[in-house]
């Protein structure tokens, strides 16, 4: 009886240089995510380098360690109205921190809290707290401006929880997802942030059921239950943990393909900002 011996081991030298180049991969996969984080924290200035000038009407968030996803410590509102926007097209970001920027898009056609087509050329991530003035700012006044854009398919608007104020913000933004599992997610949000436009609203259980009432929804025994859902509150510390990963830091802010935006900007901005990448989007097809 023949037996066929065992294959010889791999030289260790293999090993050696198989090790070495996971070695590096990962290095520079860090190097990225290092890169990526300054650039969203420290943003570009003027000309487009990372800098550390104020965004203009922003929330600021308190540090991580000062802020988990419920209780905590309220901040005060800080930016400058009046500041300009920087240049989108002064934006440039290394084409690795780009791509980096573009997938963070979820592009998922089951997102409860996105509008607009999932093939949008340009997708717009916005990081917002439902008691942050400035983002109510932004809902009420900049983004229907925005919405012919999203209804031919150019934009698309995905949102994400960002909770830096107190436990009340992390209601609202889990109350804004059990309504949006009823279909009215847009008009809730839309609700809630009405009355934060002129200060941080009062957003105490009651409070959120009458948003219920007053935004349509269907089932307000339902959309009780499901304010204390496991899940939707899992999801709620999901994209904050996201936000805080990222090194953002107040809201709203906004990605915009590869351009940064933060602050409650005029329509126009976003609009130079859409246009700018859809541009790009259009060149790298």
């Amino acid at each position: 009886m023949t037996t066929t011996p065992p294959p010889a081991p791999a030289p260790a030298a293999n090993d050696s240089r198989t090790a070495s180049i996971a070695w590096a991969v990962a290095v520079i996969v860090v190097a990225l995510v290092v890169g990526l984080i300054a650039w969203l924290a420290l943003g570009p200035d003027s000309q487009g380098r990372a800098g550390s000038q104020q965004a203009p009407a922003t929330a600021e968030a308190p540090p991580a360690a000062e802020a988990p996803a419920t209780g905590a410590p309220e901040a005060p509102p800080t930016g400058a109205p009046e500041a300009s926007a920087e240049d989108p097209a002064a934006q440039t970001p290394s084409p690795e921190l780009a791509q980096m920027m573009l997938s963070l898009q979820r592009r998922d056609a089951d997102d409860l809290l996105a509008v607009g087509d999932v093939e949008a050329p340009v997708v717009m991530i916005e990081y917002a707290d439902y008691r942050c003035p400035y983002c109510a700012r932004f809902t009420l006044e900049t983004r229907p401006a925005l919405q012919d854009l999203v209804d031919e398919g150019t934009l698309r608007i995905e949102f994400r929880d960002f909770v830096i104020f107190d436990e009340q913000s992390h209601a609202a933004a889990v109350a804004a997802r059990a309504a949006a599992e009823q279909g009215v997610g847009q008009e809730f949000a839309a609700a809630v942030f009405a009355r934060s436009s002129s200060g941080h609203a009062e957003l105490a259980r009651r409070d959120l059921l009458d948003v219920a009432e007053e935004a349509g929804v269907p089932d307000l025994a339902r959309f009780e239950e499901r304010m204390d859902a496991p899940d939707l509150v899992a999801d709620v510390d999901a994209d904050t943990a996201e936000a805080r990963a990222l090194g953002l830091s107040s809201t709203p802010t906004f990605l915009v393909n590869t351009t940064v935006v933060r602050g409650a900007q005029p329509a126009e901005h976003f609009q130079q900002v859409i246009a700018k990448e859809l541009e790009r989007a259009q060149a790298a097809d």
